[in-house]
Parts: C-alpha cells; sequence; structure tokens
C-alpha cells in the first residue's frame, strides 16, 4: 500500500492532501478496515508495509491521524505494530517514536535500464576528470553562510559554490537538475549539510554520479539500514568546507581511491532502475529487506521451529 503525501497519486496509491473530501475519506476508509482482511491476518500485517512519498517527520506531523495512544488513530499500534513504514528519510536507529520509518532513498535522476548501463555509467564515472576538489550546491541559508564563506575565499579548484534557490534566475530554475548534476560530476567530493530535515537529495544524487559526499555526521545517513551498511567507506564527515579540505588532504590518492572504489559498489543499491535489471537496485534492495523481515516475524508469530505451520516462513538465502 503506497501512501503519497502532496506527490502525483499513481493507481494503487492515495493522496493523503488532496483537496477532494470524499476520495480522502474513501481512502481513509481503505486502511481502517486493511486489519479486518484476510491477507492481513496471515500474520498480522507482518507482511504489508506502507511507504510515504516525503520524509517520515513530515507524515507524523499530520495531526491526530496516527495516535500512538488508544484505538481511535488512524493506524493504531496495537494493530499496525507488524508493518513496515517507510519513507524517503527514515528515522535514527535509537528512535522511539510509533511509527518507525525506515529510509529508502531520494528518487533521484539517473535510472540504468540494463546491467550494461549501470557497467557504462561506472565506467563513464570513473574517467571523468574532476574539476574540483569540493563542491557545494544549495540555497544560501543563515546557518549555511560559514561554509559559504568559506568555500567562496577558495579557488574554484579547490571548492566552487553554485546557489540553488527558488528564483526564477537561479540556474537550477533555468536548467535543471543537469546543472546540478554537472557541478556534482565535476567535483571529487560534494558538500551536503542538513536542511530541513538531516538528509538531503544531493548526497544520493552526488552518489549516483561519482561524487563522494560529506555530511556534518552519520545522522545524513544512519535511517537508511536496509540500502546502507556502512556509509562512512563512501561518505566523509566534516563539520564545515575547512574541515573538509583538510581531511581530504589527509586522505591523499589512495584514500580517495578506496573511497571512490566503495562508491562505485554502493551506486547501484541507491539508485531505482527502470525495470527489473540483473542487479540489485533501490527497489530490489527494498523489497528483499521487507520479505525478509516480514519471514522474521512470521517465526516470532507461529514459532522458530514450527515451519510445518507456514511453509513461507523459512527465510530466504539473501537474508
Amino acid at each position: 500500500h503506497v501512501m503519497r503525501t502532496g506527490q502525483s497519486p499513481l493507481p494503487e496509491s492515495f493522496d493523503m492532501r488532496q483537496d477532494d473530501g470524499d476520495g480522502l475519506i474513501k481512502a481513509l476508509d481503505v486502511l481502517r478496515n486493511l486489519p479486518d482482511s484476510k491477507e492481513w491476518k496471515r500474520c498480522h500485517g507482518c507482511d504489508h508495509f506502507m511507504v510515504s512519498g516525503r520524509i517520515g517527520m513530515d507524515f507524523k506531523k499530520m495531526g491526530g491521524i496516527l495516535s500512538n495512544k488508544g484505538t481511535k488513530g488512524l493506524l493504531p499500534p496495537q494493530k499496525w505494530q507488524n508493518v513496515t513504514f517507510l519513507s524517503i528519510e527514515g528515522d535514527s536507529p535509537s528512535t522511539k517514536s510509533y511509527p518507525f520509518f525506515t529510509g529508502i532513498p531520494y528518487p533521484g535522476h539517473i535510472h540504468p535500464a540494463s546491467l550494461s548501463s549501470l557497467n557504462h555509467l561506472r565506467k563513464l564515472i570513473s574517467i571523468r576528470r574532476k574539476q574540483h576538489m569540493i563542491s557545494f550546491v544549495g540555497m544560501p541559508m543563515r546557518k549555511r553562510a560559514v561554509a559559504i564563506d568559506q568555500c567562496q575565499k577558495m579557488p574554484d579548484s579547490t571548492c566552487v559554490f553554485m546557489p540553488c534557490n527558488r528564483k526564477a534566475d537561479s540556474l537550477c530554475k533555468t536548467h535543471g537538475a543537469v546543472t546540478v548534476l554537472e557541478v556534482y560530476a565535476n567535483s571529487a567530493f560534494c558538500y551536503e549539510p542538513h536542511g530541513d530535515s538531516p538528509t538531503r537529495q544531493g548526497y544520493f544524487d552526488a552518489i549516483s554520479v561519482g561524487c563522494i559526499p560529506v555530511v556534518p555526521d552519520t545522522k545524513s545517513f544512519d535511517g537508511y539500514g536496509l540500502h546502507i551498511y556502512d556509509a562512512t567507506k563512501f561518505t566523509l564527515i566534516a563539520s564545515d568546507i575547512n574541515e573538509a579540505v583538510e581531511k581530504i588532504n589527509e586522505l591523499g590518492k589512495e584514500g580517495y581511491a578506496r573511497m571512490f572504489q566503495n562508491l562505485l559498489e554502493a551506486l547501484p543499491h541507491l539508485v531505482y532502475a527502470h525495470q527489473d535489471t540483473g542487479f540489485d537496485d533501490a527497489i530490489s534492495i527494498m523489497m528483499k529487506g521487507i520479505d525478509c523481515k516480514a519471514k522474521k516475524r512470521q517465526n516470532m508469530i507461529f514459532g522458530a521451529s514450527n515451519y510445518s505451520a507456514v511453509d513461507a516462513v523459512k527465510l530466504p538465502i539473501y537474508c
């Protein structure tokens, strides 16, 4: 079941912010009635999942829709605690609030159509000549003033800053994502500070074109447990541009080459392919992760040794 909150709804989804009152009521009824379906009762919702088209934080702000107290909420934990909740920005592993959202990569602009096209992409970004040590693309904000000032005081070969705002003459407006991706592709490292939430789409865009992301702390990636196991292998942590440049210089050519190779290995799992392509893209990783989680919950519900109760309770090899 796909919940889209603010994007164009798909046939199998519904928009929680649509203006059509009757349509919204009908959509909410679908959710309320799900726990009564025979499919749900098979394992108390453990093989169901919900995807939010916005960050989990926005979903939780939607008034009393969720309600973690009592049974009056739309998704009372008494019935929905076994469901897997997914959003483009997940909760930190230490989060205790309900529901707990597991992050899935932000949909980007690179969509390999086959394994050969993926390999071609990796070859292209491997031979790309980097014009900048580090780049910073983003909207000028007060909390980013220090980083922007640091970058602008450096030569372009070291750091380049491209302002990206809502003004009509902004390069991001006039040329779109192509301009941003071009800057990323020409940079060895891409500075991706926190915005309205810890993770920026730029984190994944940078990786998709071969730019090692630089983030202020682990909050930028620790909510993506299904897709990212050890982001520090291909992500540099630095509080600002000056510290980033210092750490990059300390890395040297061998350190950079090692991180870049790790990035190439992680890339397939963080992009969305056009279709089933012969490699595990973001969707494949997501579905396998959900499947493993469901199978393990079935073990808990039916008993780890009682495999005769449900044949599918046996864990697949990829778990």
